[in-house]
C-alpha cells in the first residue's frame, strides 16, 4: 500500500463511519415519529441522506480502487432498504453492523499510516 491510498482510504473510511453514526441519529428520530405525514417525510429524507452516503463511497471506489468497499455499500443498500420498510430495528443492526465494516476497512491503513509516523 501506498502512502497515498493510505491517507484517502483513512480519510473515506472515517467519513462513512461519521455518516453512518449521524444515519443512526436521524433513524432513532424517525422512528419516534407518530404523525404518518411527518413519518413518510422522514423516510424519504434519511433514504436521501443514505444514497448521498452512497455517493461517497462509490467516490471512494473510484479513487481508491479497493475491492473492500463493496461489503459497506451491500450494507448502505440494505439500510436504505429497511427504512423504506419501516424495519427499525434491522435498521439499527445493519447500521451498526456498516459502522463495524467502514471501522475495519481503514486498519490496515491505519496501522500504515501509524508505522511511517502519518497519524
Amino acid at each position: 500500500m501506498d502512502t497515498r491510498k493510505a491517507i484517502f482510504d483513512f480519510q473515506y473510511s472515517e467519513k462513512m463511519k461519521s455518516g453512518l453514526i449521524i444515519g443512526a441519529g436521524l433513524l432513532e428520530q424517525l422512528a419516534a415519529f407518530k404523525d404518518e405525514a411527518e413519518h413518510s417525510g422522514g423516510q424519504k429524507i434519511l433514504v436521501g441522506y443514505l444514497d448521498g452516503l452512497l455517493r461517497e463511497l462509490r467516490i471512494a471506489q473510484n479513487v481508491i480502487g479497493l475491492g473492500h468497499y463493496l461489503d459497506l455499500e451491500r450494507k448502505l443498500m440494505e439500510i436504505q432498504g429497511r427504512v423504506r420498510m419501516s424495519e427499525w430495528d434491522e435498521a439499527r443492526r445493519a447500521i451498526s453492523e456498516g459502522i463495524s465494516l467502514a471501522t475495519t476497512s481503514c486498519q490496515a491503513s491505519m496501522t500504515f499510516l501509524m508505522e511511517k509516523k502519518l497519524v
